[in-house]
């Protein structure tokens, strides 16, 4: 699996990923969807309720989700082992959370007013050491919420929860 940085895909996984957190953790949502109108072809995760103590988990979840489609080698173009080659794209994954950064914060920032080099540090070993293994669980079915989501343009959170198996007894 190759996915491009830039891509309706790779969007698509940074909403699964708060998606999938929000569910596991016991919240609910509402959906997730591509923006219409929206030149830059964002996506969004809409109506998650989660208790407040498990807010700042799902405001790493997409951040997660594409730290770990990095490790797991899913990006295109980027070895994951050659940190050099890393370099570009965990920018650019930094610059895709920072709205997700302010909620985990709890706070706005500005260019004036930009997140600390410790604030950033935080916020990623926080999306590697306790949201991320959360997609150990999900990841095969993951894949399958992204596939739809990318086809239908939209998708019911009812749905994700359904295809994630969240709330299903498993043998």
């Amino acid at each position: 699996m190759a996915i491009h940085i830039d891509s309706d895909e790779y969007k698509a996984w940074h909403e699964v990923g708060h998606a999938t957190v929000c569910l596991h953790l016991g919240g609910n949502l509402r959906g997730i969807e591509f923006l219409e109108g929206d030149d830059r072809g964002f996506a969004v995760a809409r109506g998650c309720d989660v208790a407040p103590d498990r807010e700042r988990s799902v405001a790493c979840g997409g951040f997660a989700a594409e730290v770990y489609l990095l490790r797991a080698g899913c990006v295109e173009g980027v070895d994951p082992n050659a940190p050099e080659a890393t370099a570009e794209v965990s920018a650019r994954v930094f610059s895709n959370a920072w709205r997700d950064q302010q909620a985990f914060f709890r706070r706005t920032v500005t260019e004036n007013n930009d997140f600390t080099k410790e604030e950033c540090e935080e916020f990623m070993r926080y999306a590697t050491e306790r949201v991320a293994p959360i997609f150990d669980i999900y990841f095969p079915r993951m894949k399958l919420v992204v596939r739809e989501l990318l086809a239908a343009r939209r998708i019911d959170g009812a749905r994700v929860r359904d295809i994630l198996q969240i709330g299903v007894y498993q043998r």
